[in-house]
């Protein structure tokens, strides 16, 4: 036995006082005077009869509690034999099935090598052992609970199949500590791998294992040649198949120099087929011109000849949708023309055009069906015909979007058409301070600002003054005026600019930071807000809802056509997650359909394994030798015996005598029910 605060054994002391209280008080009574003994020497009398214990059950009741109170402080312990002493111990079988266990060598693949171990490490087990079979990916899945009933165990090994998802050596070590901690027991770990280097987790810390874990290593495979197609950078849209780029990247892992032919194929035909020569251990890129993609969403794929034993990893799929491109009207009294020619430049040089541009006249606009455009352009609006305001604040409440470009004839507006924002003045930067304004404050996350650069060296020296009520300021110049707004109205958006764009109060226009800007206005106000993406690697996850359509139903189909979603999930998932390779046919709670490309992490493609140093030193975070000799042997034997603390039964006696005191005392101490009754009449 033992104690882990000993000094709290001087509050022993403290037993003093129910001694005190029960022993050593004094018995106190009133003096009387009395003539006839006034010359007799003042004494004390003593009074043996008043120094004897009173309520002896109660004194030995409140000791009890002091001393009880003490060893609870002390916290005593003893030690008891741990499960490694009795020779008990937990066995976990992991089976790697990622990505790169479909790699085949002397033909089978090396998840069918890994699933042969792992029947030999049953098999050996010993009867009494329970054991547990683990499948390891990016994530660990338990595939039996702790069992002896081998038959079982076998079963859940033939039931891993193969993932795509990429393996985690730190979600591994993160499992084995937990289990570890929950079942107080010694374990050993068997990890069937290829032992993938990029398993690694960033720290090594990450790889520690918990005292008592033994790490068993049976690798599979090797380090082979692998070559892969890595990337695909094609458009999300197609609006002009001529104009349409597809580039993929082809790299070889541990390979020689090759050659391999690399192919576009579109909806399952091969529509272009190139050779590219990839160097020792690098890269190479192919481009390939065009993509005749039919109306509507299209299953996009770039493969390479199979030369090597992973072959899962030589097409890489995308997905693009064909459409026409989007209307933009640009309505321009023609007094400033400069404006919608800086505009058209803008948006034609994007190599896949998405909008079209319509210059029209405001008086044309106030009939206009303004539904047909994705968005409308006012450029430095004057006093607007009151019919084209009430066909904008229609247009605009029921979902469409406006760009308003303030300029020096809006200065005769009292308001910003449809937001009715204040208009207060027109703003000159000043002679006797400045020459011109600068952008000095930039809200970077928003989707039309986020590549503009902060307005690098752009200079404004006329801008309208807006004073904001229903907008939101996302850039203001350096002296605080702002200088792009944005407001929601009914279920659309306007977006407003205080300054022309046509280069004669500012050279915005002739900036690198124009194009972007105007390309991702058109974008943000055209498509509906920012898009998630529709090519995503496997283990992403696709967003189903946001706030709005909280009950509307989402939809996902898998590559088979079929729903994945159940009713409840259907009305209630935020999300979805991407776990194999394919297409998914999506439709969010607000009814957008995309058609998601899901590909394998190209890092599973690099079948380098860890060097055996690093295993080696992954090894020894968990059990190790504890010396040599007889010191060893007294090591073993002290970690074999582990300290029990008995806090919890002094504690549970402590409250047990506090009661029992408690119950004594008021029996004791409490007035007869008598001599209360003649208390309660003399006080009458």
């Amino acid at each position: 036995m033992g104690f882990f605060s000993p000094w709290f054994f001087a509050g022993v002391l403290a037993a003093g006082i129910p001694i005190w209280l029960h022993l050593l008080k004094r018995h106190k009574s009133d003096p009387r005077l009395f003539p006839s003994l006034m010359f007799f020497e003042r004494r004390e009398q003593s009074s043996v009869v008043h120094k004897r214990l009173d309520y002896i059950l109660l004194f030995a009741l409140r000791t009890l509690m002091i001393l009880l109170l003490v060893l609870l402080f002390a916290n005593p312990f003893i030690r008891r034999a741990t499960a490694k002493a009795s020779g008990k111990k937990l066995v976990v079988v992991a089976v790697d099935h990622s990505f790169s266990m479909r790699a085949v060598s002397g033909g089978q693949s090396r998840l069918d090598q890994a699933k042969a171990q792992a029947l030999d490490v049953i098999n050996g087990t010993p009867a009494d052992t329970a054991a547990e079979v683990i499948a390891l990916g990016g994530q660990v899945q338990a595939m039996t609970q702790q069992t002896n009933d081998k038959n079982e165990l076998k079963a859940a090994i033939a039931a891993i199949q193969p993932s795509d998802g990429r393996a985690s050596f730190g979600e591994l070590a993160r499992f084995s500590r937990a289990l570890t901690q929950s079942a107080k027991l010694p374990l050993d770990l068997h990890l069937i791998s290829d032992l993938q280097k990029t398993a690694m987790p960033p720290g090594f810390a990450d790889l520690r294992l918990d005292q008592d874990t033994s790490l068993i290593l049976h690798p599979v495979g090797g380090e082979i040649p692998n070559w892969t197609v890595e990337n695909v950078v094609a458009p999300r849209r197609v609006y002009d198949p001529k104009r349409v780029r597809v580039q993929a990247t082809i790299a070889g892992f541990a390979a020689p120099a090759a050659t391999r032919n690399a192919s576009l194929v579109l909806n399952g035909k091969t529509v272009q087929t190139k050779s590219i020569n990839v160097p020792a251990n690098g890269r190479a890129s192919v481009e390939f011109l065009g993509l005749d993609a039919s109306y509507g969403f299209n299953r996009g794929e770039v493969r390479i000849d199979s030369a090597d034993g992973l072959a899962a990893d030589d097409r890489f799929l995308f997905s693009v949708e064909r459409a026409d491109p989007k209307k933009i009207l640009f309505l321009d009294d023609g007094r400033r023309p400069k404006g919608q020619l800086y505009f058209r430049a803008a948006l034609d040089s994007n190599t896949d055009a998405a909008f079209t541009m319509d210059v029209q006249r405001p008086e044309v606009g106030a009939t206009a069906n303004l539904s047909n455009y994705a968005v409308v352009v006012l450029d430095d609006p004057g006093i607007l015909p009151s019919s084209l305001n009430d066909n904008l604040q229609r247009y605009v409440t029921n979902g469409g979007s406006v760009l308003v470009v303030l300029g020096p004839s809006s200065a005769a507006l009292q308001k910003v058409p449809v937001t009715d924002d204040a208009i207060d003045s027109t703003r000159y930067a000043g002679r006797e301070t400045q020459l011109f304004l600068t952008v000095s404050d930039i809200d970077t996350g928003h989707p039309v600002l986020k590549n503009v650069e902060r307005f690098e060296g752009v200079r404004f020296y006329q801008v309208t003054h807006v004073t904001p009520s229903k907008s939101r300021v996302l850039a203001r110049l350096n002296d605080q005026t702002p200088l792009v707004l944005e407001a929601q109205v009914g279920g659309g958006k306007v977006l407003i600019f205080t300054s022309p764009f046509d280069n004669s109060v500012n050279d915005f226009p002739i900036h690198a930071s124009f194009v972007p800007f105007v390309q991702q206005s058109a974008a943000y106000l055209g498509g509906g807000g920012a898009e998630q993406p529709v090519n995503q690697v496997v283990e992403s996850y696709v967003e189903l809802r946001t706030g709005e359509g909280k009950n509307a139903p989402a939809e996902v189909l898998d590559q088979d056509g079929k729903r994945v979603l159940s009713l409840q999930e259907a009305t209630t998932a935020a999300t979805y997650p991407l776990s194999t390779e394919g297409f998914y046919e999506v439709k969010t709670a607000s009814g957008r359909r995309t058609l998601q490309a899901v590909h394998a992490d190209r890092r599973e493609s690099d079948l380098s394994v860890i060097p055996k140093e690093t295993l080696d030193l992954w090894k020894g975070t968990g059990s190790g030798s504890s010396g040599n000799g007889a010191s060893g042997a007294a090591a073993t034997a002290e970690d074999q015996k582990t300290p029990w603390s008995l806090s919890p039964v002094i504690l549970l006696l402590l409250l047990l005598v506090a009661l029992a005191e408690s119950a004594v005392a008021n029996g004791y101490l409490h007035a007869p029910a008598e001599r209360q009754a003649d208390v309660r009449k003399q006080a009458a």
